[in-house]
């Protein structure tokens, strides 16, 4: 069951970095880096230099240590850091101490139902013991560190594992540096980037949601964040809030249930001008999160249809079509748009004439508009049976899919059905603001994916009759 919205604030869970935004640690990693470079007959670094040097984990700052001290190598890497863990770990809050403001600010949250967390890049073990000696034991929610997942930040899990824990629901992300605004925009999640830490460059440089300079601004930032509505909001219903599916993130809009996929057609299909009355459309397969509000564009122009009509009962006059034995029988030069998602690594028959007959019932100028599984660096197969479900789920990754498609591939497959572009490139039709607002995760931008939209125009087809 997902959590309720805490009833006068934004956001459920509000997650932060900890060296440099929760708390000044430099001292104290000040002092365990120039004992370890000591050691290893390094002279120290100075204070203010260590502070642009943290931020990705206790072996990164040594690196960097030894960097300005000398040559760096693994072999003094090795040597350095059970130096650095043991020195740091007896004093790593002798000198630390918490930002102004901040003690405040998470009561205030607290009081308002708000989960806490922290996702920081500082192996786990060791922020464990700094918020410990902090006196925050109980204080936070959840916490996430450096080497808690396989991958740390700037990728996005470690935050979403971090909002996870928390129960779930619409987050926002605190932090410091370039490597947390990062993490939040990779996570679509708006991030606040705070001036007094440890940022290795202007914070103006940091492209953060907004900017504070003391705490006592944070809860005020969050809720012009959150009611605003101007950062994130679902292309289709206008919601602002998302919730996880699957390990893919907060990508499901809890308005109207769509996930990225089914955002990114309805863009498209405004973006080509197919959202206005008059058209004519074939949806195979219909998406719940759209299909009656394309009946209300379209009315009697709009034809749902699916194999097993049953199954769409929430599409207004579906009927049954097989496109194995009534592509054929479609009629020609009949429709505006034909939409599919996720369809054709269903279809046990030559896919080619499948996609030939959809292109041949396109009036002139029509579209396919279409999200046709690709695997980003995969290649293409197919077997058309007969498969168990064990043996299709191996190797089409479900038990009713009879082929897979590559992108290492695509130009060799469909590319000599249809015209493509050379790349995938979501940021030459839509504006990255764009996609960051309709929540279209950035994993989909660039390079061919699951999510990837095509507009195949009746004009691209490369076969002829």
């Amino acid at each position: 069951m997902e959590p309720i919205m805490p009833a006068d604030f934004p956001f459920d869970v509000v997650a932060f970095d900890l060296d440099g935004t929760l708390a000044d640690t430099a001292p104290d990693l000040t002092a365990a880096l120039n004992h370890a470079l000591g050691v290893l007959g390094r002279p120290p670094v100075p204070a203010e230099d260590v502070r642009h040097m943290v931020g990705h984990g206790a072996r990164a700052l040594l690196q960097k240590g030894l960097a300005a001290t000398g040559e760096m190598t693994e072999d003094l890497v090795e040597q350095g850091f059970p130096i650095f863990i043991d020195y740091y770990l007896e004093h790593i809050a002798d000198g630390t101490t918490i930002f102004p403001g901040l003690e405040a600010v998470l009561d205030q949250l607290a009081a308002r139902g708000v989960k806490l967390a922290v996702c920081t890049n500082k192996a786990e073990g060791l922020a464990r013991r700094c918020i410990d000696a902090l006196g925050w034991a109980d204080r936070f929610d959840a916490l996430v560190g450096g080497d808690t997942l396989p991958v740390r930040k700037p990728d996005p899990a470690p935050l979403f594992e971090a909002i996870a824990r928390c129960g779930g629901g619409r987050a926002a992300y605190v932090g410091d540096s370039i490597t947390d605004t990062d993490t939040g925009r990779n996570a679509n999640i708006p991030t606040v980037a705070v001036s007094f830490g440890f940022s290795d460059r202007p914070v103006g440089e940091l492209d953060a949601a907004a900017l504070i300079d003391h705490f006592d601004e944070l809860i005020p930032t969050l809720e012009r964040l959150g009611e605003a509505g101007d950062w994130l909001a679902c292309s289709i219903c206008g919601s602002a809030r998302f919730v996880a599916r699957q390990k893919r993130g907060y990508v499901q809009c809890d308005g109207c249930g769509s996930n990225e996929r089914a955002r990114l057609l309805w863009m498209t299909l405004d973006k080509h001008g197919l959202l206005v009355p008059g058209k004519r459309v074939l949806h195979i397969a219909p998406e719940r999160a759209f299909a009656e509000r394309l009946h209300a564009i379209w009315g009697d122009g709009y034809e749902p249809v699916d194999i097993d009509p049953a199954l769409y009962d929430f599409a207004p006059n579906i009927r049954k079509i097989d496109l194995v034995e009534d592509a054929a029988r479609l009629p020609s030069d009949r429709y505006d748009a034909i939409i599919h998602s996720h369809v054709m690594e269903h279809i046990p028959c030559n896919i080619t004439a499948i996609l030939y007959h959809l292109n041949r019932s396109l009036k002139p100028g029509g579209k396919q508009v279409c999200c046709i599984p690709i695997i980003r660096d995969g290649h293409s197969a197919e077997d058309l049976g007969p498969l168990s479900a064990e043996d299709a789920t191996m190797r089409f990754g479900q038990d009713d899919h009879v082929r897979t498609f590559g992108g290492a591939d695509i130009q060799r497959t469909l590319g000599m059905i249809f015209r493509l572009p050379e790349s995938y490139d979501l940021t030459v039709a839509f504006e990255e603001a764009t996609l960051i607002r309709n929540n279209i995760p950035r994993i989909n931008w660039r390079g061919w994916s699951p999510n990837s939209v095509l507009v195949l125009k009746k004009e691209d087809l490369l076969l002829t009759a």
